[in-house]
Order: C-alpha cells, then structure tokens, then sequence
C-alpha cells in the first residue's frame, strides 16, 4: 500500500503524478449535529491541502448530515469555493465510500484522507476493487499516536474483502434486489402507523382554531407540539405517496401546514382531504410518478399557485425591496442521479426530468442586506405567516438547487424573525432573518409566498 506523508502543510515526495482528486471520508457528528474533534481535524486538513493545492477536487463523502455539515463549513468558515467539491450522500461506509468513487463519479485514482486508525484499512478496499489510491499520511497532525480500534478495523476489513466478492458475483444483484424489496414492505407497514399519528395530529389541529393569527403560523405551531425534523424518504421502487406530519424537514413542514391550512378554510378536514391537497402541491396536476414529482420547491409552488392555495408577492421584475432576481434552471437531480436511483437509471425518467429542469425558474427576491430594515419600512410588504423561501447562489452548498432553506416570517418588536425545521425539531429562531442570514453568504435572500385565504 501506498501513503504520502503531509508534513509541514504539504506533501512530501514521492507524488502520484498527474493526481488532483482526493477523496475525504466522514464520520459521525456529535449529538447536536456539530463536527467531532476527528472531523474537525479532517475539515481543517482540507483546506490545508486546498490552499496547498488549488486545483484539487475533493470528494466529501458520508451520509447527508456529515457531508452536509462538513461541506458548509469548509465553503462558510474556510472560504473555500464552492466548486472545488463532490458531494457524495450515499458513503454509508467505508466500502461504499470508496465503491462509490468509481460507479457514481467514474474517479479510479485518488488520495484518500481520513483518520491515522482508518486509513490502512482505506487503502486496502481501494486496492481490492482494483483503484489507484495513495492514502495521505495525517500523524504529524494527531494528538493520539496509538490505533484504539486495531480490532475493530480488522473486522471491518474481512467484512469489506466479503463485500467485494460480492459486488463481482451475482450475489451483488441478488442482495440489491432483497434491500429494495425489504424497504418497500418496511414503508408500506409504516404507512398506517403514519396515518393513525396523522389523524391524531389533524384532529387536535382542527379543535378551536385560533383565528387571530395567520393559519400557516398557527398549523405550524400546532405541528411544533409533535413535530420532529428528519430525513423522510419514499419508497423508490414504485412511486406512492407518504405523508407524515410527525416526520418533517423544511420542505415538507410547509406542504403539511399549507394542506392543514387548506383543510380548515374549505372545511375539508379528514385525512383524505389532507392527503388530496398534499398531492396536489406534491405532484405536477395531481398525478403520482416518479417524473411528475415536484422534486424542487419552486415545482412545488407553481402547482400550489395553479391550484389557487398560494399567491407568489415577490413581483416579476425587479422592485424595491425585491431588487435581487434569480433566473437559473435547477439541476440537482441531473447532476446526482445517483441520488435518486433506480429510477434515475431508467433513460426515460432521465430525460422527462432534464427536459422539466430545462424550464427556467424566474422570481425576484429581497436582498438579505435589506432584512435588516423594520416593519414600518418597505419591507413591512412582508405580513406574519408568509412563507420566505431563502434563494441561494448557483454554487451553493446544494448546488443545482434554487432554494436553501425555508421559513415562516413572524414580526417581533419591528424586527423580522421566523419559525423554521432545523436538525433539532420545530420552532421560533432565536434571532431575527438579517442575523441568521448576514454569515452566511451563499444565502442571498428571501422570496415571498402568501397563503390565499
């Protein structure tokens, strides 16, 4: 096996020629979704390496919220920029890490960073599937000069020597094939334990509604009491609507307030009718399919526009205060297909969904720097329970999507503040949207929907 040692912020001799990809492993995050001391470590050997190398691509790899948070504070903390990484959400492991280098990314040859422990164990599965890789020697950079997980990562080797017998047989095909099978049933057994937690949710919703506030406020408050943010997925094989009002990230927490909302203004307040406006949003004219999905929250809203549920405030051209404007084709799926699989390997989904993307998404947006302006001022335009969609640049930390983060605006004291899902659960920020957004430069600023009552 093959190492360079990084001493003194550079690598020392020998190199691998012609060789600018380096692949950085994750690992877990603490309980309150902050970077461990190890991933610390790696984050700033990253950008050690990317200042040291700038035409470097770095692979970051690991499930969502690792990747996630790796990414962004390498982009918002380092200043790194933005198109100097490869994000990969599917790095389960080490084996898939590694695997998944070639057969989503078609990358053979490349350093791989990680932990001292870690490493050897690294090298070895990118020997065993047949890859050119150098692992980067960090011991320079630790406090513990010791392997506390010898056995461990012995085990886990065996493990990975059986793994890639596998991904060279048919027992490959066959394990796939029970997985998807296995999640599929496992959703579908959920579904009426979600539906039981839903109609308990909807019906204390719906008892003494408190009108003097907007509904999309109150709904949301009511999902506050129950409410929990989390990766909610559905079943890939076969497309089939799942609603979960107990189980929200940003996206979904609107949907569910807004169909709450719609319920209590039309007097439509079973499940069914729930389910019915959520797949109205949800999908493009109702119907369910893979290619019809709106996968992308400016997809959502037009549907809700079309139907009549929501009304867009920011104007079509630029107008003090909505002076920024976005005209970009989102591009998220195309660029990571392998996200989205197996229905992103069938030609015909491909090319519906690029043909959908090739659509521009056209909306003028407030300028986070006017955020900071007061409710008796011009961006007063902006009422309690309006939906602010944060519009982020082209080169954000979720590249090839047009909005980052959504929010429900709320006014307290004359400042503007908001009710949003974060890693934590449901809830009132603790500081006003011109706070929250000032630090963080790929937000750029808010679009505005309203709620038609």
């Amino acid at each position: 096996m093959r190492y360079v040692k990084l001493h003194n912020d550079r690598l020392q001799a020998p190199l691998i020629e012609d060789l600018k990809v380096c692949l950085v492993l994750g690992a877990k995050l603490r309980p309150d979704n902050s970077l461990s001391p190890i991933l610390q470590l790696r984050v700033r050997l990253v950008s050690i390496l990317a200042n040291a190398y700038p035409d470097w691509t770095f692979y970051i790899s690991g499930c969502r919220s690792d990747t996630t948070v790796i990414y962004r504070t390498l982009v918002e903390e380092y200043h790194i920029p933005e198109e100097r990484f490869v994000l990969d959400f599917c790095g389960y492991n080490t084996f898939r890490s590694v695997w998944n280098m070639e057969i989503y990314f078609g990358q053979t040859r490349f350093y791989i960073l990680t932990s001292s422990f870690h490493i050897a164990r690294s090298v070895r599965i990118a020997r065993w599937l047949g890859y050119d890789a150098c692992g980067i020697d960090i011991s320079d950079y630790e406090k513990v000069k010791r392997n506390p997980y010898f056995w461990r990562e012995q085990l886990a080797a065996l493990r990975s020597l059986w793994l890639v017998f596998c991904i060279k047989t048919p027992i490959c095909d066959i394990e796939s094939w029970i997985y998807r099978k296995n999640l599929i049933r496992r959703l579908r057994r959920n579904e009426q334990q979600f539906d039981a937690q839903n109609e308990q949710i909807l019906q204390r919703a719906m008892t003494n509604v408190d009108e003097s506030m907007p509904l999309t406020e109150y709904f949301f408050r009511q999902l506050m009491e129950g409410g929990i943010c989390s990766e909610f997925t559905q079943p890939m094989e076969e497309e089939h609507l799942v609603v979960s009002l107990s189980q929200v990230d940003c996206t979904t927490v609107i949907e569910d307030v807004l169909a709450l909302a719609l319920c209590y203004r039309d007097g439509r307040t079973t499940l069914a009718d729930l389910k019915d406006y959520y797949r109205r949003m949800h999908y493009q004219d109702g119907v369910i399919s893979f290619v019809t999905r709106n996968h992308y929250f400016t997809w959502i809203m037009q549907s809700a526009i079309k139907e009549g549920f929501v009304e867009r405030i920011s104007p079509d051209e630029p107008a003090f205060p909505f002076t920024g404007l976005m005209d970009l084709q989102p591009n998220y799926m195309t660029r990571n297909k392998h996200l989205f699989r197996p229905q992103m390997e069938d030609e015909k989904n491909y090319q519906a969904i690029a043909l959908r993307q090739q659509q521009r998404v056209r909306f003028t947006y407030i300028p986070r720097e006017l955020l900071n302006m007061p409710q008796d001022s011009e961006l007063g335009v902006i009422r309690d329970g309006d939906i602010l969609a944060v519009a982020c640049d082209q080169h954000s930390w979720a590249r090839g999507v047009e909005i980052k983060h959504l929010l429900i605006a709320k006014w307290i004291d004359g400042r503007l503040h908001f009710y949003h899902a974060t890693t934590n659960g449901l809830g009132l920020a603790d500081m006003d949207a011109y706070t929250y957004m000032k630090d963080k430069f790929t937000m750029i600023g808010v679009a505005v929907y309203r709620f038609k009552v």
